[in-house]
Parts: C-alpha cells; sequence; structure tokens
C-alpha cells in the first residue's frame, strides 16, 4: 500500500488490493487480502515485542490516567501497536485508540479507551498482550469519537462513555456477564464458540489481511502491510468479526458484495492526522464508510475500514441511517477503477506542481 506524495486517497489504498478466494462458515464470508508490494518499513507486533521484552506497557504513573498509558521500546526494531488491540492487566484492561508505530529506543504515552469499567486497582505492574482485538461494534464506537475528536482538533480521545455502554451492550447480547464489566470476560465466556469459528478461516499463504462480510453486507476490513506480522494478528482480527456471528445470522454473501464495499473506500479522499508516533494518521468518512490508514514513509503500515449501515450501537438501533449502501449500477473492478484513479491525481499532481 504505497502512498503517492504522502496523499493518501482511498484509491490509492485499494489499487494494490489482491482478494482471494471466499471461506464461509455460517454468516460469515471472508476474503483474504494480499498486496501487490509486500514490504515498507520493518516492524514487530506489539505480541513479539512483549514475548521478546523489547516492550513494556505501563501506567503513566503510579496514580495512572483511564485514557493514557506508556509505552517503552527498549529495542531497535519499530513496534506496531493496532487499532482496538486489547492490553490486559495493571489498574484496568485497555484498548489502543488508533494504530500506533513505536520507533526503536524510545517512550511514548498512547491514547486508549477503558474497556474494563469495575475495577482501578493493581492486578500487575505491567500490561500484558491479551490475544485480543475489540469487537468491531467497539472498535467502531472508538473510530468515530476519535474522527470526530481529531477534526475538532482534540487529538486521539475517544468518548469513554459511549465504548463502555458497547462494552456492556456486548455482553448483554452474548448473555455474559463479568464482575468488573470486562469486554474480555465476554470473550472467554465464548471461546468454544470462537475457536469453533475461527478454524473454519485458517491463514492463508502470504495473506495480509480480510474483507469480512456479515450476512448479505460487508462490514470491514483490516490489511498490514507485511504478510508475517499480519499471520500474528490474524486470529486476533478474526475474533473481533466473528464474535457477533455467535448471536446473529444471515445467508451469506457474494464477491459483489465485496467489490461495491472496496468501490466505496477508493472514492473517499484522507485526511491527515500526525500520529502519535511515527507517521500519519489517515481519516476517512464518507459513502457509508469509516476507515483509517497509519502511513509512514510512504506505505500504509496498517488500515481498517468499516460499514457504517453494518455497525449496530449499544441501543440496538444501526448507526448512520440503518440501510445498506447499495450501489444503482453496476461498475468496472474497484481495483481498476482504482488504479485509473490514482493515475488521474498523479497527473493533477505533476500539473500543479509542489504544495
Amino acid at each position: 500500500m504505497t502512498a503517492a506524495n504522502g496523499a493518501v486517497h482511498g484509491a490509492a489504498l485499494v489499487e494494490g488490493l489482491q482478494v482471494g478466494d471466499p471461506r464461509v462458515h455460517g454468516p460469515l464470508t471472508v476474503f483474504p487480502l494480499r498486496l501487490a508490494e509486500n514490504g515498507g518499513p520493518a516492524y514487530v507486533t506489539l505480541r513479539q515485542a512483549i514475548v521478546d521484552g523489547q516492550a513494556s506497557i505501563t501506567e503513566v504513573d503510579e496514580g495512572g490516567s483511564v485514557p493514557e498509558l506508556r509505552v517503552v521500546n527498549k529495542g531497535d526494531e519499530r513496534v506496531l501497536l493496532l487499532d482496538g488491540e486489547e492490553l490486559n492487566g495493571a489498574k484496568q484492561n485497555r484498548v489502543l485508540n488508533t494504530s500506533i508505530l513505536i520507533g526503536g529506543r524510545s517512550s511514548l504515552v498512547v491514547p486508549v479507551s477503558c474497556t474494563e469499567q469495575g475495577r482501578w486497582s493493581y492486578a500487575s505492574r505491567e500490561f500484558g498482550e491479551s490475544e485480543m482485538v475489540a469487537d468491531r461494534q467497539v472498535r467502531y464506537a472508538m473510530k468515530e469519537s476519535v474522527n470526530a475528536s481529531l477534526a475538532a482538533g482534540c487529538g486521539h480521545r475517544s468518548d469513554q462513555g459511549r465504548v463502555w455502554s458497547e462494552v456492556s451492550a456486548l455482553h448483554d447480547r452474548h448473555a455474559t456477564h463479568s464482575p468488573t464489566a470486562a469486554m474480555r470476560d465476554a470473550y472467554q465466556t465464548r471461546k468454544g464458540d470462537l475457536d469453533a469459528v475461527l478454524a473454519a478461516f485458517p491463514l492463508q499463504d502470504g495473506q495480509q489481511g480480510m474483507l469480512v462480510l456479515h450476512g448479505a453486507r460487508a462490514v470491514g476490513l483490516d490489511i498490514v502491510s507485511r504478510a508475517p506480522q499480519y499471520a500474528q494478528l490474524h486470529d486476533k482480527l478474526l475474533r473481533s468479526y466473528a464474535f457477533e456471528a455467535l448471536v446473529a445470522g444471515g445467508e451469506p454473501g457474494d464477491r459483489v458484495v465485496a467489490d461495491a464495499f472496496l468501490e466505496r473506500i477508493a472514492g473517499l479522499p484522507g485526511r491527515r492526522f500526525k500520529s502519535p508516533g511515527l507517521g500519519w494518521d489517515v481519516r476517512y468518512e464518507g459513502a457509508g464508510v469509516l476507515g483509517s490508514a497509519l502511513v509512514y514513509r510512504g506505505h500504509a503500515v496498517h488500515a481498517a475500514f468499516f460499514d457504517v449501515g453494518g455497525v449496530r450501537g449499544a441501543s440496538g438501533s444501526e448507526a448512520g441511517d440503518g440501510r445498506s449502501w447499495v450501489p444503482d449500477w453496476r461498475i468496472a473492478d474497484a481495483r481498476e477503477r482504482a488504479r485509473r484513479r490514482t493515475r488521474t491525481d498523479r497527473a493533477k499532481d505533476e500539473r500543479e506542481g509542489p504544495r
């Protein structure tokens, strides 16, 4: 995912995507994604960094601060922290508000949201990696409120009350309970059911992401720039999308639905903000889609997009106008249109000169 001239139009992200044959289990259809370019800047995942003792994550100080944590990278390699990745321990469990790339030999305070409302006491001095990415609807709530916060000039802050409401709604939907209102407990209670779903969607050779349909709706996608790193994230990301399929059915969708979702992404301009770590945090919103991409040295390291009409709020009503976005004409393959759009944008840049 190379971003020409730093102006990351959705077309630049879609242009290099290769969509594999889908696998189906119940209402879920998962298309494996690969990139024409597998590479870009080197980094390790947070899981690997913690296992190797390269990274440590703690409260910002002894008293702690709900919306912030401190990450120390003691190694030379960059570390990727993923949007929605949960951290377990310390004074309460948190999830990352955005994807962040942390440079070697550096310390950084990162924006987070609490996913354990009923605890504020030390379970451990350092956080551990929990093998979870937040449920897709929790991630959507964070992404939407972080987008609004960035647009207002208030940084990568989420609406914490909304996140708590979504975690509570998650427990209600799955009839699970947690003494501390922890999202993690819902996952743990239904682990056996989730593992059965995961087994239906094994990692494919060279896979770097997934585009997920729930019923006849494309609900979202995640794509990572390096295949070995994605392999460590595959199950975590799949759980995020699969969890809701345990309580909601539907007939599987098809490639036409997937291509229509890519088309919407390809039509979105990105709005660039400085990342808390290395690079830029690019935000997308429109055509019933909400998304973000972490871009460093011209490469999109991680990108995630969600269908707005496919997200239910804590009240049970769908976000936006509650309708699926349906194109009213058949159009050429999304990737070919993306290539045409990218060439047009580049030609425009050359005519206008440096900005």
